[in-house]
């Protein structure tokens, strides 16, 4: 099963580094430890700081912007 997931590039300084999966019913990233917290689709893919990959059969690739 694909999947979209994304990470925040000024996170990954600290020790963990959180990782957003992107909901298709909510058309939004939520945090994958923590479901309540969540951004919009469109702020994820429009923040050049937000690196987003694709997730298939422990494939990753990252998408292109």
């Amino acid at each position: 099963m694909k999947k979209i997931r994304a990470i925040y590039i000024g996170d990954v300084r600290f020790e963990q580094c959180p990782v957003f999966e992107l909901n298709g019913e909510t058309n939004c990233f939520e945090m994958l430890v923590d479901k309540e917290f969540t951004y919009e689709k469109e702020c994820v893919e429009e923040d050049s700081d937000f690196l987003i990959f694709e997730v298939e059969n422990d494939m990753t690739t990252l998408i292109k912007r």
